[in-house]
């Protein structure tokens, strides 16, 4: 019995441990995102919405280069699903769950992620200067 009940929860647990795949619209996520998060995340997703101005924490930025390694597809889903609170943040980060749809979500998450800055390469090494030859006598 205590296998059943243990292979019944790995088969309903969502697939988000390394396989989650968004499957958003950003483009459609942009009429969601203009209703409902624009007002503290701002038009350019840099967490300067006129709402955003009398929140403490601030909120999340999302062009922020030191940012973008958690900006994540689930990590952003999640957020949006469930809310700050849910995921140990500021519970002024609602759960938009009971707004949106599932693909709703899905595809305002996608949105959110099109502010995401690309990862910066990291600079090539420098070229070793050439090694000086002696003078021939």
């Amino acid at each position: 019995m205590k296998n059943l009940v243990i292979a019944a929860a790995l088969l309903s647990a969502p697939a988000f441990a390394g396989d989650f795949e968004l499957k958003g619209d950003a483009a459609k996520g942009a009429a969601h995102y203009k209703t409902f998060c624009v007002s503290c995340h701002g038009e350019k997703g840099d967490g300067n919405g006129p709402a955003g101005a009398a929140l403490t924490p601030k909120p999340g930025n999302f062009t922020d280069p030191v940012n973008a390694d958690h900006l994540t597809p689930e990590w952003v889903y999640k957020m949006v699903k469930n809310g700050g609170a849910a995921n140990g943040k500021s519970a002024m980060m609602v759960p938009w769950s009971g707004a949106l749809n599932e693909q709703g979500l899905r595809d305002v998450s996608a949105y959110v992620l099109s502010f995401k800055p690309a990862k910066a390469e990291p600079a090539p090494a420098p070229a070793a200067a050439p090694a000086k030859k002696g003078k021939k006598k």
